[in-house]
């Protein structure tokens, strides 16, 4: 089956080989085994390289084994995102992302389109890479089933009381501070402002515009960080890479 992927991981097996993971419309996140593909010297190799578009030709050939890569071509190498240390960072994010929220072989299509489209911009630099994080991430996490709300609590139903909220990432519930009756709670939840919320819920429906020198961008950054350090195990902060945010 020949399918469009986004290679997420390579890693070198023995001399000449290689351990693939990949993330296509058709099957979802896979690992594959391509032979005699390590190093750049052949096209080949060069097609199943981390954050490169490309179409790749496998099967399963028995239950139980790895998917054997048997062809693979370049769709989009993504040049300008490889030669850019910073949006190299950025596009790293939405790896690890993928990486850590999708289960193996189970197709998410809008998933796929978004972290194409992702790193198309990035590719472009037109807009910041903070901005195009932030509604790649939001976008990926609403799909996904965690959606990022601001419009009521949770538990009371009624609209947000103060300027600010808690947001519980495990679930995606949001409280207001009214309905934090037991302290345990107050530790658990992410507190957060009702504009950085409505921001990011903007923004995962493609409403949001770049808010200039609003402060919010940075604040919504620091947040879904804070998100993505419950959800995903050993997730990199913002704040310990070289990036910067506007």
């Amino acid at each position: 089956m020949e399918q469009c992927a986004l290679v997420l991981r390579s890693v070198r097996y023995l001399e000449s080989d290689k351990v693939v993971t990949f993330f296509s419309r058709e099957e979802g996140v896979l690992t594959g085994f391509a032979r005699g593909a390590a190093g750049m010297s052949n096209r080949f190799g060069a097609s199943l390289e981390p954050l490169t578009l490309s179409r790749i030709l496998g099967r399963f050939h028995l239950e139980g084994t790895l998917y054997r890569i048997h062809k693979a071509s370049i769709v989009n190498p993504f040049s300008s995102i490889k030669s850019d240390l910073d949006r190299c960072y950025w596009a790293g994010m939405g790896i690890r992302l993928l990486l850590g929220l999708l289960p193996a072989a189970l197709p998410e299509p809008p998933v796929f389109d978004i972290a194409v489209n992702y790193l198309e911009l990035l590719s472009a630099q037109e807009i910041s890479p903070a901005f195009s994080w932030l509604r790649f991430a939001a976008s990926a996490l609403d799909l996904l089933g965690y959606q990022i709300r601001a419009d009521d609590c949770s538990f009371c139903k009624e609209a947000p009381f103060g300027n600010s909220l808690f947001y519980y990432p495990m679930d995606g519930r949001v409280l207001c501070s009214r309905c934090l009756e037991n302290p345990g709670d107050m530790e658990e939840g992410l507190k957060v402002e009702v504009k950085v919320l409505r921001f990011l819920e903007r923004i995962a429906g493609n409403k949001a515009e770049i808010p200039g020198d609003d402060p919010v961008l940075g604040r919504s950054v620091e947040f879904l960080d804070r998100i993505l350090s419950c959800r995903v195990k050993d997730w990199r902060t913002i704040d310990s890479l070289p990036v910067r945010i506007v």
